[in-house]
């Protein structure tokens, strides 16, 4: 935590650029985003007493999260709007409309940096709670600021108070920010980065989201 500072207390120019520095290397000395997040689903499902069950995640086809649902306790399968090669059960299908899927299907639902690329994340969020049982855990984490990455299309940027609006006909359990990478320097590294870096630096927060509901 950085001790608060007054309006009389200003910073020299060259103390605020280190300040700003020492941010920037911050994120390095805490677990990566992936090993964050999955700690904090596994604290999560602790915490609801689910050890086992039926797990829909959203578009994982290339990434599953095995390594939190280990195939021994759970059934997890992965959705994606185009088949292709998976070490896990590919369901096809588009979370905003899957009425291909039954209502109370899966015991937990997740999805990771992919609300931000959902054209309609309200039908998203009613999809996902209606294929919740009652008891069920779902899991978002997306982003509320981060540099422009179109994979394909980059639609939206979200709140708590977003999220806990679009899932509604959840219990919210846990909801905030994630700012461990927020002064990590991303510029011009993903392929689809767009945004320039002008003369003032280029826009570099970056902050993340989360949401966590329980179906009644």
């Amino acid at each position: 935590m950085h001790a608060a500072r007054t309006a009389a207390q200003p910073l020299e120019p060259a103390a605020r650029i280190r300040e700003l520095e020492l941010l920037e290397q911050e994120w390095k000395r805490g677990p990566r985003r992936n090993d964050r997040i999955n700690a904090h689903i596994r604290a999560v499902l602790a915490a609801a007493g689910l050890s086992a069950g039926d797990v829909l995640e959203i578009g994982a086809r290339e990434h599953p999260r095995t390594d939190v649902f280990a195939a021994s306790a759970w059934n997890y399968s992965v959705m994606d709007i185009e088949a292709g090669s998976s070490s896990v059960p590919v369901v096809v299908g588009d979370i905003t409309s899957c009425p291909e899927l039954p209502d109370e299907s899966f015991d937990v639902a997740v999805s990771v940096d992919v609300f931000e690329h959902v054209n309609r994340p309200w039908l998203a969020a009613e999809e996902i709670s209606r294929l919740l049982r009652p008891g069920g855990i779902s899991y978002t984490s997306t982003l509320f600021a981060w540099r422009y990455h179109p994979v394909p299309i980059d639609f939206w940027r979200f709140t708590p108070d977003c999220l806990d609006f679009l899932f509604a006909d959840l219990d919210r359990v846990d909801s905030g920010f994630d700012t461990t990478e927020r002064r990590r320097d991303i510029r011009g590294r993903g392929r689809r980065d767009q945004v320039p870096i002008d003369g003032l630096g280029g826009f570099r927060e970056n902050w993340r989201v989360f949401h966590v509901g329980r179906k009644p």
